[in-house]
């Protein structure tokens, strides 16, 4: 079996599962910006960086699994990218392997890459570990992105949950009919199935508009827990913002 239960979202435990998903967006788009800016040749200022998401992490241990989780998946990129990009840039050669060279300038500008993209994709896990699936579209609205993009957003999410089981059981019947699991044919059924996922997503995306429809929608979506602002919300992101800006100042290029 491979369907999923539903199940209600766990209580906030932690800090940062209370703080308002609102001000963990803005907080998120003045890291990244941040982050992204630090001029080559500066540690210092990702070692700071990483030291304060490491103290955030260990506040908040109860979500270090999901944070793995979620961090693990898009690693192998930035690895990927972080050993090809020193081969591609023009300046003193270090290494040379036939016609690739490893050059100095390179690696500076690869630890920079990689060590930006890592904080940033850390810095994602952590909002998305920490944030309910409702309040990430609820954190997303807040910060003016434009509510269709919003809601097409938050149905993929949803519906992803109702595709997977489906996809489980056409190709468990695929594979109960094929003889093999090698050749063309394998193949073929696959791109069968990917068909019959398709249309039967299609059927049901029409069911639920025209249910929608029935209901009474016109476009404004309700929660039944609405996010409001509280003082301790404000400065806790007000003093993380200014923590974030007040390094990247001081190491100005």
């Amino acid at each position: 079996m491979h369907e999923k239960s539903l199940t209600l979202p766990a209580p906030p435990h932690t800090f940062l599962e209370h703080l308002d998903p609102r001000i963990k967006m803005v907080a998120l788009l003045v890291w990244a910006v941040c982050v992204v800016t630090v001029p080559e040749r500066r540690p210092v200022v990702i070692g700071v960086y990483a030291a304060l998401l490491i103290l955030l992490l260990l506040t908040n241990g109860r979500l270090l699994r999901k944070f793995a989780w979620r961090f693990g998946t898009a690693l192998p990129f930035v690895l990927v990218l972080a050993v090809l990009l020193p081969f591609f840039k023009q300046g003193q050669p270090l290494w040379a392997l036939g016609p690739f060279e490893l050059t100095r300038a390179g690696l500076w500008t690869a630890l920079r890459v990689a060590s930006a993209a890592t904080l940033c994709i850390a810095a994602v896990a952590l909002v998305w570990a920490s944030t309910s699936e409702a309040g990430l579209l609820a954190g997303l609205r807040g910060v003016g992105l434009p509510g269709t993009f919003v809601d097409v957003l938050g149905f993929m999410l949803r519906y992803l949950h109702v595709l997977r089981p489906e996809l489980h059981r056409l190709n468990d019947a695929r594979l109960a009919r094929a003889i093999g699991p090698h050749g063309p044919g394998a193949l073929r059924s696959g791109a069968n199935v990917l068909g019959t996922l398709f249309l039967r997503a299609h059927e049901r995306a029409e069911c639920v508009a025209d249910a929608m429809a029935a209901r009474g929608f016109a476009g404004a979506r309700r929660t039944l827990h609405a996010h409001h602002w509280h003082v301790t919300d404000l400065l806790l992101g007000a003093l993380f913002i200014a923590l974030v800006v007040l390094v990247r100042l001081l190491v100005r290029a």
